[in-house]
């Protein structure tokens, strides 16, 4: 058989391969949708705010990872904070190898009908519901944060864990967020 053809043969088989990796599984919350990487696994969100929740696994390989949470929260029409006070809640969780505040990389990736930022940090991260780090102070860990403005109210995307894991998943944070839009309406 000639290289030639031994290609053509191989070619569909790898482009397949491809096509199952980069998959994306479609989820629906309140009254929209998007998509997430087919490898996030769906969870039960752990609570009435939280929209949709999964874990994101650590890559093989990856020893010692205890891989990454992204969770969706929604706290009703007007609640949740404004985007300057969510940043500095976030950045007071984080800090840097010398102690000091981390700087947190701010970012628009909204559509025009869907205004989002995306805020990102990394450093020890101890997360708590108020301002300052909690209790379990953990290294190198990398937190991607969104405040997606909605007619219906704000939505807050999370994702967090391992930094080198989290930052490898960045790609499908963002789609998840450029991706939101209204749920298509079901017939009856």
């Amino acid at each position: 058989m000639s290289i030639a053809l031994r290609s053509l043969l191989i070619a569909p088989v790898l482009l397949a391969g491809s096509a199952l990796v980069s998959a994306d599984q479609a989820v629906a919350f309140l009254s929209f949708q998007s998509s997430v990487p087919d490898a996030w696994v769906a969870e039960t969100p752990k609570s009435e705010m939280r929209q949709l929740q999964f874990k994101v696994p650590a890559s093989p390989g990856s020893e010692g990872s205890d891989g990454a949470e992204f969770v969706v929260y929604f706290f009703g029409p007007g609640q949740g904070g404004t985007l300057d006070a969510n940043i500095e809640r976030w950045q007071s969780q984080f800090q840097g190898p010398d102690g000091k505040p981390v700087e947190p990389t701010v970012t628009q990736i909204g559509t025009e009908t869907i205004p989002a930022t995306l805020v990102e940090l990394r450093g020890s991260y101890g997360r708590s519901v108020g301002m300052g780090p909690g209790d379990d102070v953990q290294t190198d860990r990398m937190l991607l944060a969104g405040v997606i403005e909605t007619p219906q109210g704000n939505l807050f995307p999370q994702m967090h864990g391992p930094a080198e894991l989290v930052a490898a998943q960045r790609d499908g944070f963002v789609a998840f967020v450029k991706g939101i839009q209204p749920a298509a309406p079901t017939t009856p």
